[in-house]
């Protein structure tokens, strides 16, 4: 499979394509949770044709043979907005974004030319006043946070709609393993102490033991969608809202689902990807061994596992990211545009860590009394 070379072609020009109001000319944006192009000006809507069809895998080997040689085409380009004629760039890695200064949809022509292109994503379904109120729920949550946190944590403007980059990969594993398999019990004992007045007193406490048996055997699966993100933009302390999406909701791309957002373009490439959703991939598969070992417990001595039928899709994914002031302290904050859950950074207040110290410490020593007497 080849991937695309050289100069673009018409459907890679189609790739950037913007779509002018019939009503008044401004730049359509896709409205999230529909099937439209709407107009922030005038109202005009258009329905998007076209949006149904199959996702299509790709073969993950075969694909990075094709790459081999052939160098990433990464040209910051100078980008003229069609509605004021202004000229200017779009910063860092983005390839779609808006107007510095009228607010219109502007996409780069040359990302084109970039090897690998997302074939499918998942359009945004949560609009920017339900990301707001997702923020403000997510807020009054942090019970941990300060209680004047709310009056600092209004950021209504700064709430940015970005489809990143993601690959997902499907993969097949075949394991072989050999460990041990733990079968707890107990069993009644008397433990002898001194009481405050001295005597000797007796009680019988129950104390667990492990049995342990070899064991050894073969586990298959097939992994489906893991996914990665192929974006440096995020922080990982906010990124956890940004790496569960339905994948059921992929649709093919169609220019018109990031007319009037920023998109970003892949950083992390498709063969750097893969060792990290390996680093999953791998994880389930000691769950899975864990789960065919049985028992209350397991040890795993030796695990070979075979990797095969790899392949893989590149997608873009809808996420609300923005940020917040607090006391002369920044911090950053994600709304995943699929499903509205949010994380992020926030501000803890001491005197609400200190108490849960002093309940957890508490019940720590309750529960010793009680173990003591009993």
């Amino acid at each position: 499979m080849e991937p695309p070379a050289g100069q673009p072609t018409a459907s890679d020009t189609a790739f950037v394509k913007t779509f002018p109001c019939t009503g008044c000319g401004a730049k359509l944006s896709f409205a999230p949770g529909t099937k439209q192009l709407r107009c922030e000006f005038c109202g005009t809507g258009n329905a998007i044709e076209g949006h149904e069809g199959a996702i299509e895998e790709l073969d993950f080997e075969t694909f990075l043979a094709s790459l081999e040689g052939r160098m990433e085409v990464e040209e910051a380009e100078e980008i003229r907005c069609d509605k004021c004629g202004a000229a200017q760039k779009l910063a860092g890695s983005l390839f779609a974004g808006s107007c510095t200064f009228c607010g219109a949809a502007i996409v780069s022509k040359s990302y084109a030319s970039r090897r690998i292109k997302p074939k499918s994503l998942v359009p945004f379904q949560v609009d920017r006043p339900r990301a707001v109120d997702s923020f403000r729920r997510w807020v009054r949550g942090l019970w941990l946070a300060p209680s004047d946190l709310k009056r600092y944590a209004q950021s209504d403007a700064a709430l940015t709609g970005i489809y990143l980059p993601y690959w997902t990969y499907d993969c097949r594993t075949d394991s072989d393993y050999a460990g041990e398999r733990g079968d707890d019990y107990y069993t009644d004992e008397p433990v002898t102490t001194r009481n405050a007045r001295g005597e000797t007193v007796t009680q019988v406490r129950r104390v667990k033991h492990t049995r342990w048996s070899a064991a050894a055997g073969h586990v298959e699966h097939f992994h489906d969608d893991v996914l990665v993100m192929a974006s440096r933009s995020l922080p990982p302390q906010v990124a956890a809202s940004a790496t569960r999406f339905n994948l059921k909701g992929l649709v093919p791309y169609q220019p018109e689902f990031v007319s009037g957002f920023q998109a970003e373009a892949y950083q992390v490439g498709l063969r750097e990807g893969f060792p990290l959703a390996r680093q999953q991939i791998d994880a389930t598969v000691v769950s899975l061994v864990r789960r065919d070992i049985g028992g209350d417990q397991q040890r795993i001595h030796s695990l070979d596992t075979r990797y095969s039928e790899v392949t893989f899709k590149h997608v873009l994914l809808p996420v609300w990211v923005s940020a917040f002031r607090y006391r002369d302290r920044t911090f950053r904050f994600v709304v995943n545009g699929q499903t509205g859950e949010v994380s992020g950074e926030s501000p803890k207040s001491w005197w609400k860590v200190a108490l849960l110290v002093l309940a957890i410490a508490v019940v720590v020593v309750a529960v010793i009394v009680l173990g003591a007497k009993g």
